[in-house]
Parts: structure tokens; C-alpha cells; sequence
């Protein structure tokens, strides 16, 4: 498993180690395989033992491509190449990468594992680019899927080191503790799947129970489908019920064109998740709030 302190790979690590062995690839000194997949000079000391499988959460995120695009770049392909062929030579014949949404491109109207790709933006691109590296090593011997989530929530396994607060599950519950407001840039109206990553993680440990070959992709459901605004209202009403404060919902003006409602849907036979947003939420204001 690579990503294995970040928000989606430490929910999978938490699931599947009561039944199985990890390996832990990442930069960490305490990890089993200790390298950098944006720096191939740390390939020279990589020692993977034999494994069954290979769960990748460690993808490109907005904030790789923003702050250095060219190791992003390194990443998303030379260094997933080389993770690919590393994990099939110790023996992997379970591949599993954790893409996005985004990869289907606008997300408008209904979007199921039947749409298209149309990656548009370089986080988009990057995570379609790792999503080929992976696919053409499926075969009749190699079973290999893309899972992509649409908006991930979940408690975070370690705040200080998380860079991804502009995201919406997390920006708007440290802006409601922080200043007793959440400012919504654009309407509000955007319709997205909130997932948390409890429910990825059951995703990927059913998948790696299936028997199956070949390339597939899958997309995790949450309970919640919802609009950015509405989300907003959910966590300023938590804000207020865990800080004792109020807490105001600030919209921007309309959409020129109001999209097109998204339906985030899937036509596999999983079931939708479970986890709450309104509890996790919850959970992550009172420890942005000194864990009162």
C-alpha cells in the first residue's frame, strides 16, 4: 500500500490489516518500503518483498501540481510505472489505484462507470495518466480497477500534516471554528457524492475478496448527495451545536448557467456507503475546536 497516512489510505489500512499482512511503501522512515515516487534516485535501496496486491492511494493531488508540477508529473507516471512493475515482479496479481471524479470530467448530469473520460484539468490529466498506467497491465492473470470517489470526507489521521483543507468537507468546518463563518464562492448549487473514506476503504477490501480479471472502474457512492450550500448549512449548524457560537452561511451571486444537477451513481452491484457526514463532521469540529 502506498498513502498510507493520508486520509483515504489510512481508513484502508485500518480495515484490511485485522486480515491481512501491509506492506507500506512511502517516504516515512518507519514505512516497509521506504521511497519517494516522484524521485526515481530512491528506487536504488527499494526492496519489495513478495505481496498478493497493491493498493495505491498515493495519487496526485491539486496541491503536488501547484506548489512543484514537475514532480507531480514524475509521479503520477514514471513513478507509478515503476510502482506497477515493482508490485507485479514481487508477485501482485491485485491492482487497485484510488483516482477521482474528476477524471470523467464536468461533473453534470449523470455520471456512472458507463461515461466517458474527459479529464480537463492537470489534476484531472495526472490521475487519467496513472489510471493507463495501471490499466495496461490488466490481463486474464492481472485484475486491475480504478476507484473514483467524488467528495471525500473522513476524521483526518493527522491534522498538522494535511494540505488539502480547500476542500469542502474540510474548509468548511475549519472556517466555521476558526471565524464563525462559511463563505460559499459561487452559489452554492453544485450537487456532489460525499463519500467518506470508511466506505472507500470497504470498496477496495470487497474488491480484493472478488475473484475477476481484466480492467474495471468503480465508483465508491456515499450516503450523502447534497449541494455545496446545503453542505455548508450542515456544518454550520454542528459548528454551532460543538463551539456554543453561531455561525453564518455566506453565498456568492448565481451561476450565470446553472449546471446541470449531478446523479453520482454507479452500476455495480456495491452498496451504497454508510458512513455519516453530519457524525464525522462532527467529530472534526471538535477537534478543530482544542477536542472539546
Amino acid at each position: 500500500m502506498t498513502g498510507v497516512s493520508g486520509l483515504i489510505g489510512s481508513a484502508v489500512v485500518r480495515l484490511l490489516e485485522h486480515d491481512h499482512e501491509i506492506v507500506k511503501v512511502g517516504r516515512r522512515d518507519g514505512d516497509d518500503v521506504v521511497l519517494d515516487l516522484s524521485d526515481e534516485s530512491t528506487w536504488d535501496r527499494a526492496d519489495f518483498p513478495q505481496i498478493d496486491a497493491l493498493v495505491h492511494c498515493a495519487g496526485v493531488v491539486d496541491e503536488d501540481i501547484r506548489d512543484h508540477a514537475d514532480l507531480a508529473w514524475k509521479k503520477a507516471v514514471g513513478g507509478a510505472n515503476r510502482l506497477v512493475d515493482a508490485a507485479l515482479h514481487a508477485g501482485a496479481r491485485h491492482l487497485v489505484y484510488i483516482s477521482s471524479a474528476h477524471v470523467y470530467g464536468p461533473l453534470v448530469g449523470r455520471v456512472d462507470e458507463s461515461r466517458a473520460s474527459n479529464p480537463v484539468s492537470d489534476y484531472a490529466i495526472a490521475h487519467y495518466a496513472t489510471e493507463q498506467i495501471f490499466r495496461r497491465r490488466a490481463s486474464d492473470q492481472v485484475r486491475v480497477s480504478a476507484l473514483r470517489p467524488c467528495a471525500v470526507f473522513g476524521l483526518l489521521p493527522d491534522p498538522e500534516r494535511f494540505r488539502r483543507w480547500s476542500l469542502v468537507p474540510f474548509a468548511f468546518p475549519r472556517d466555521a471554528v476558526s471565524g464563525g463563518e462559511i463563505r460559499i464562492r459561487s452559489s452554492g448549487e453544485q450537487r456532489r457524492n460525499f463519500v467518506g473514506n470508511d466506505d472507500i476503504a470497504r470498496v477496495v477490501a470487497r474488491w480484493l475478496g472478488e475473484d475477476g480479471q481484466g480492467w474495471s472502474v468503480l465508483n465508491p457512492i456515499g450516503l450523502l448527495d447534497a449541494s455545496i450550500a446545503e453542505v455548508a448549512q450542515i456544518c454550520a449548524e454542528e459548528a454551532e451545536s460543538v463551539t456554543g457560537r453561531p455561525c453564518q452561511v455566506f453565498r456568492g451571486g448565481p451561476d450565470v448557467d446553472p449546471p446541470e444537477p449531478l446523479r453520482y451513481e454507479s452500476t455495480a452491484s456495491y452498496e451504497r456507503g454508510s458512513q455519516s457526514f453530519r457524525a464525522t463532521t462532527r467529530d472534526l469540529l471538535r477537534l478543530l475546536n482544542g477536542g472539546a
